[in-house]
């Protein structure tokens, strides 16, 4: 676990700890999910939702007696030799987004296993075999898409994976297919097809995570899409997609606030969150500030109260501007 917390700070900025373990056990407040943002850490956003923060601690501490980070007054930031750490270990996690999958990837995952164990069973028209699943919810899932369905199925599954794997890298490709149950193949667990370098704690966790969102990201098609179209829409906050439905319907913030009697803090978080989840966020309906002249880390440490506009209006602008720029 010492090497992935040191992966944290590796954007070389000064990080406040305490902002770093909220982000890991999944708290989503607007400013835990800015801070995650700003410093390249929301996709392990919620990936510890059991971590100790003793057990957190300890680790710092570990690595500031390596001489690879260094605290001061909360604060945490990488040493060149935590740097130099960091360049000899390197861990491709890329892909991996715990802000838009994380609250039922595994969930997703395992529905995804068993209806294509069963599509699998069907296409030989085989029906005496021991299924991998018998909670009540992913039967009646798997049911209610097969019912659903259109002559074809089988055909339109198998085209669906094949394009999706075909988008995929080999190596993720292979770790994901092989999991895979059907009809006189019986798929392998994660941990048995865990490439070496990966098979640590929490490396290995990591590995399945990302391999799964770089598939989810993919599986938009008919069919595949069906099936998991119910436990997508759980990955978003509900009481979020109820502001974003009135703000696309037309309404303003303000009218926002009073049909659904809410805070304007809670009403800022679901807009921050929102701009986050999506490049598709209609910035163009709030007034921004410029922040043209400035370079990432003078947008990132600017402060709202140096501003005459709204927070969030403010929030909103630099989330606008970090995105745009090709910062590297």
């Amino acid at each position: 676990m010492t090497l992935f917390i040191l992966t944290l700070f590796q954007t070389g900025y000064k990080l406040r700890i305490s902002t770093l373990y909220h982000l890991l056990v999944g708290k989503r407040t607007s400013s835990v999910l800015l801070h995650g943002f700003f410093y390249k850490n929301l996709a392990y956003l919620g990936i510890m939702p059991n971590l100790k923060e003793e057990t957190f601690q300890k680790e710092l501490q570990r690595l500031c007696a390596n001489h690879l980070i260094t605290t001061e007054d909360g604060l945490g930031e990488l040493t060149p030799h935590g740097k130099k750490i960091l360049a000899e270990n390197p861990f491709d996690l890329s892909g991996l987004d715990s802000l838009r999958y994380g609250r039922m990837r595994e969930n997703s995952w395992q529905l995804l296993l068993f209806g294509l164990q069963v599509v699998s069973h069907l296409s030989f028209n085989e029906k005496n075999y021991l299924p991998i699943e018998n909670r009540p919810y992913y039967l009646q899932q798997t049911k209610k898409w097969l019912a659903q369905s259109q002559p074809g199925l089988v055909a339109s599954v198998q085209q669906e994976l094949a394009e999706i794997f075909q988008r995929l890298s080999p190596e993720v490709a292979d770790f994901l297919a092989n999991q895979f149950s059907g009809h006189d193949f019986q798929g392998k667990t994660a941990f048995q097809l865990l490439p070496e370098k990966w098979q640590e704690a929490p490396w290995s966790t990591l590995y399945q995570q990302r391999a799964i969102d770089l598939f989810l990201a993919q599986a938009k098609t008919a069919e595949l899409g069906r099936l998991l179209a119910s436990l997508d829409q759980q990955n978003y906050n509900q009481s979020m997609l109820k502001t974003r439905a009135f703000f696309l319907a037309g309404k303003t913030v303000s009218e926002i606030l009073t049909l659904r009697h809410l805070k304007q803090g809670t009403i800022n978080d679901h807009f921050i969150e929102w701009a986050l989840l999506t490049a598709a966020f209609p910035f163009e309906r709030f007034e921004k500030l410029s922040f043209e002249n400035l370079t990432e880390t003078q947008i990132i440490d600017a402060r709202y109260q140096e501003y005459e506009v709204p927070y969030l209006n403010f929030r909103l602008s630099q989330i606008y501007y970090l995105r745009e720029q090709p910062w590297i």
